[in-house]
């Protein structure tokens, strides 16, 4: 399911691989779009430059992880840990040095039909990786956060880092940003007390393979309907405008911050894809090969 000139893309990137040179890497959340990424990119720096890194790959289905990942789970180096991240993470081996978390529920369909999973899947498996990171002498730890921590800030305003609005924490709809926020939070209190370092990724909306068209994303609704000839249908005039960054380039922004990065959070985006919901869905009904695909207000 990963491209191979994404791959090729990230390596790219002027990351210092040689810190992973001779350690233990766990992903979680390995078939999520972010996840599988990162498997890959790490397997092929880990091949191309004889790294040795020992990486270990977290997904609730074996047969999902087979799909995603293919005969990329038949290299020695890679070894596989079948649970829920909810779950206390057990790893009969060493010490584990650096962690990429990515697992955890992040799309709109999620929100409305499963808040409590989306709260407790990144309270929880957050928790239970900081635990195992204590356990196992972790030096540095990945988070995938998300700029909607930030709550509502001021219109027409570039966030940075340094923002801060509000979130209204009376709607289950704030199981997303609200448990993020606690994460972030976790990570603080466990470095604080533990020495586990870490940084963290705000992510803005990313798209790319593996990107699924049924989970209440704008994006990838407007594709599912232009794939299918059929109207897109806003419920807005479309004003509100979004960023998209592909995947691969996020991947490569995570790695780079990760191993030259000197502050604790960076906001990624591609602001050259700024685009409103009305543009991006005229675009995106362009694209019908039938151009029976029209934008309907």
């Amino acid at each position: 399911m990963v491209e191979r000139r994404d791959i090729d893309i990230i390596l790219s990137s002027p990351i210092d691989w040689e810190i992973f040179r001779d350690k233990t890497i766990l992903i979680t959340g390995a078939t999520g779009r972010l996840g599988m990424y990162l498997v890959e990119a790490v397997s092929k720096a880990n091949i191309d430059w004889n790294l040795n890194i020992t990486i270990l790959v977290e997904a609730r289905s074996e047969q999902k992880l087979r799909d995603v990942l293919g005969n990329s789970l038949e290299f020695p180096y890679i070894h596989t840990i079948i649970q829920d991240v909810t779950e206390p993470i057990h790893w009969d081996g060493g010490n584990i040095e650096y962690i990429f978390h990515t697992a955890g529920l992040a799309s709109p369909k999620d929100f409305t039909d499963t808040p409590v999973d989306t709260l407790w899947g990144h309270v929880q498996g957050t928790h239970n990786i900081l635990e195992l990171a204590r356990k196992k002498c972790t030096q540095k730890i990945l988070y995938i956060s998300t700029i909607e921590i930030y709550g509502e800030c001021e219109k027409e305003k570039k966030i940075e880092e340094t923002d801060m609005g509000v979130l209204h924490c009376d709607n289950a709809r704030a199981c997303y940003p609200e448990a993020k926020r606690l994460c972030e939070t976790m990570l603080a209190a466990y470095e604080e007390q533990y020495g586990i370092g870490y940084v963290g990724i705000r992510l803005c909306h990313t798209f790319g393979p593996g990107i699924v068209l049924d989970d209440g994303r704008a994006f990838s609704e407007f594709i599912d309907n232009a794939l299918n000839s059929r109207d897109i249908v806003l419920q807005s005039v479309g004003n509100a405008v979004r960023t998209y960054t592909y995947v691969a380039d996020a991947i490569g922004a995570a790695l780079l911050a990760f191993t030259k990065g000197k502050e604790r959070y960076y906001n990624v985006a591609n602001i050259n894809n700024l685009i409103s919901i009305r543009d991006l869905a005229e675009m995106i009904a362009g694209f019908d090969i039938e151009k029976k695909s029209k934008v309907v207000y």
